[in-house]
């Protein structure tokens, strides 16, 4: 069944103002609403997807004069011409979310090797994709996309994450510490843990990933063989908000080693305000607080 969206859905999708859409429709009828048999009206998934393309092409300098005469194939393929990987953001998000939501696989699949090819494989998670990830949320919530969307795309990047782990020629050096990575138990979302081992492997530290849906006893069982000096864990639905102090007591409890350190980060950590008596344990309320404290921190120790 089609997603049924409001023009505020559109909005907020789109970053276009309801106004600005309402214009465009009567002006030059770039898009048309359906109604409901209780005449509310509502518009579908190619309504979404060619305000988005428009947006960005108006965006760039043209006039949606000339926008709304070209085709939907012709549109399509201007914002992917001008996204040109990476350097064009907004172009190139644009285009991401709109293969995403057709399952266009070869499409995705080719805008993320521009992006890597021609910005690196940090600067293009980074930035790039670091935002795509961001506006999946907003997907979500509004019902846009749905489990097989998300998995579509995440299942790509992971592959592109696992293989530039492959290629990475950099051993672990002398002063390197050992990082144990896992998901807590019911948390499936493990792009962000991958990107942190890959940081971690590129700047010379030594990075073993037990990855999604780990309860703390296994965990427990592989440091004792591993021996890890630091434990990282990214919290994105659990351990839920309400129960986050209780899991990280009971972290803490289960390795009681003095020495050992915990990055945890994610959004339940976001409003935390409880006792963190605890000083190896450190909070990063973003992932993005999380990355620049792993890069910076062994990037400095690689120097040295």
């Amino acid at each position: 069944m089609e997603v049924q969206y409001s023009i505020s859905d559109l909005e907020r999708i789109s970053g276009v103002k309801a106004h600005t859409i309402r214009v465009w429709e009567s002006r030059y009828g770039l898009i048309i609403p359906q109604r409901t048999e209780t005449n509310i009206r509502f518009y579908s998934d190619g309504d979404l997807k060619k305000i988005m393309n428009v947006a960005f092409l108006v965006n760039t300098g043209l006039r949606i004069s000339k926008v709304a005469g070209m085709t939907d194939k012709e549109q399509r393929a201007l914002v992917l011409d001008k996204s040109n990987g990476g350097h064009d953001h907004q172009g190139t998000l644009t285009a991401l979310k709109v293969s995403m939501i057709d399952y266009d696989q070869d499409t995705f699949e080719r805008i993320l090797n521009r992006c890597l090819l021609n910005m690196g494989a940090e600067e293009a998670f980074n930035s790039v994709l670091g935002d795509f990830i961001r506006h999946l949320g907003i997907l979500w919530q509004t019902g846009a996309i749905n489990v097989a969307h998300e998995h579509f795309v995440t299942g790509i990047i992971k592959q592109k994450l696992f293989s530039l782990i492959d290629q990475l020629t950099v051993a672990p050096s002398a002063h390197s510490k050992r990082h144990l990575l896992f998901l807590p138990a019911g948390e499936l979302h493990e792009l962000g843990l991958l990107y942190i081992h890959f940081l971690l492997r590129k700047n010379g530290q030594s990075s073993l990933l037990l990855g999604q849906d780990v309860p703390i006893e296994f965990v427990k069982e592989a440091a004792d063989k591993f021996e890890p000096e630091v434990i990282v864990s990214i919290f994105t639905t659990h351990p839920e908000e309400e129960n986050v102090e209780n899991y990280l007591h009971e972290l803490g409890s289960t390795f009681p080693e003095k020495k050992k350190q915990f990055f945890l980060a994610g959004y339940p950590l976001r409003n935390f305000r409880g006792p963190l008596n605890d000083k190896r344990v450190n909070l990063f309320r973003t992932m993005e607080d999380l990355r620049s404290f792993v890069v910076n921190t062994y990037a400095v120790k690689q120097s040295t």
